[in-house]
């Protein structure tokens, strides 16, 4: 399956241009012609990569894409002054053709290395379900330092209606709530996920590590137990292996190549 790129241009004449200059390269193209848009391709299944024209979303523009694009390339067109952003590279925009050439060499480089915890963290959208301010805080502070994307829920409604909208790679759910247990939940986002063919862990926390939980939360569907007073270290290790494996799975059904977006 050739890798697919969405384009990022105001002009549609250009973007039809770029998409068929890509074609001609092995690769698949949609067009976007602002940020809105492009937020909104990017909700659904990821690029291989971004083709972004800077004259046309300036500055600000470049960088909102390159924070919602999340760690995946970008080729940037035009020589307008930007923030120091990672993982982008620059090209002339008057030499479409040129251009189109750089994206293809970058996309069909060889990526046999393993990749980093870091890149894998880095790539994870994760939902953490748990009714304490503090520890959700905790959280959410640690794993956006990682690069993590984190959603929040505060209770089973919040969590459920994430589990609808979808859009995440991996759940931390508490073991003890309020109303419904972290065990009735996660029977139910398990038994979703038997429902959708979907791939996402579910990682279970707890203030209490016994046996009875631990048999309690994997006989309910949790690929992985950790206690709250382990080191955050360690929650991230385990974190990272389940993110590991579902990627993985994901980028072979895909037919990617290239092991980290």
């Amino acid at each position: 399956m050739p890798a697919k790129v969405l384009v990022v241009i105001g002009s549609q004449t250009q973007g039809l241009l770029f998409k068929h200059l890509l074609e001609q390269q092995g690769l698949e193209a949609d067009c976007a012609d602002g940020v809105p848009a492009a937020r909104a391709a990017l909700a659904g299944a990821r690029p291989a990569a971004l083709l972004v024209d800077s004259s046309s979303l300036g500055a600000n523009g470049v960088a909102e894409l390159h924070a919602e694009a999340d760690g995946t390339p970008m080729l940037v067109l035009g020589n307008a002054p930007l923030p120091a952003l990672p993982g982008v590279q620059r090209a002339d925009g008057g030499d479409p053709a040129a251009a189109a050439a750089i994206l293809a060499k970058l996309l069909a480089a060889p990526s046999d290395a393993a990749p980093s915890p870091a890149d894998i963290l880095r790539r994870g959208r994760i939902l953490v379900v748990d009714d304490s301010v503090t520890y959700r805080e905790f959280l959410r502070l640690e794993l956006e330092a990682e690069g993590c994307r984190v959603l929040i829920a505060r209770n089973a409604e919040e969590a459920e209606a994430a589990l609808n909208d979808g859009g995440f790679d991996c759940v931390l759910l508490d073991l003890v709530m309020p109303g419904t247990s972290g065990v009735q939940l996660c029977r139910r986002f398990d038994q979703y996920r038997r429902d959708h063919d979907a791939l996402f862990p579910i990682l279970m926390l707890t203030s209490q590590e016994t046996d009875e939980q631990l048999i309690a939360c994997l006989e309910a569907g949790a690929d992985d137990f950790i206690g709250k007073s382990r080191p955050m270290e360690v929650l991230k290790a385990k974190m990272m292996a389940l993110l590991r494996g579902k990627f993985f799975v994901e980028d072979r059904l895909s037919g990617t190549t290239t092991t980290i977006r």
